[in-house]
């Protein structure tokens, strides 16, 4: 025999059963869009990181070849001695021979060392530009050029060294 309300109790329990399980199906569902917005907004991150990087790399590879360039030109000055190499920013290059199949003076040595230096640094930097400014034995180079990280900002490296023994 059953107990008087047991059925009542049965019915009550399958009810609460069932709402239980569809409020649990809509809270996973919530669950699963929380997720993917949480990994949405991690992939946005790391994306932007990846820029980040990505410019300041190319930033860093701008600096280092400004600084190639800089130590090319002190090199191409200590060879040839007795020679000044001084140019301002913003000069043309002079005209040149090509010093590599043929003979060249010390003067148009300069002259070609100087168009190819300045043409390379204008090649390889955005809007890049050189000067050598020579006091006595001191030589100071300067490079200009272009860095687009977070705007257009114009950079300047300079290097001194001395040119004697």
């Amino acid at each position: 025999m059953q107990r008087p309300g047991a059925e009542r109790n049965r019915r009550e329990s399958r009810r609460t059963a069932a709402a239980s399980r569809r409020t649990q199906g809509g809270f996973s569902l919530i669950e699963v869009l929380v997720a993917v917005l949480v990994v949405s907004v991690g992939v946005l991150g790391v994306a932007a990181l990846q820029l980040v990087s990505l410019q300041n790399n190319t930033s860093a590879l701008l600096r280092t070849q400004a600084f190639q360039y800089a130590y090319d030109i002190i090199d191409r000055a200590r060879a040839n001695p007795g020679t000044s190499y001084a140019i301002a920013m913003d000069d043309d290059p002079p005209g040149v021979v090509d010093c590599e199949n043929a003979e060249c003076a010390a003067a148009q040595m300069r002259a070609y060392d100087l168009n190819t230096w300045l043409t390379n640094v204008a090649a390889d930097l955005p809007s890049g530009d050189g000067e050598v400014a020579e006091a006595g034995d001191m030589v100071t180079v300067t490079i200009r050029w272009q860095d687009e990280r977070g705007g257009a900002n114009t950079l300047d490296l300079s290097v001194s060294t001395t040119l004697g023994g």
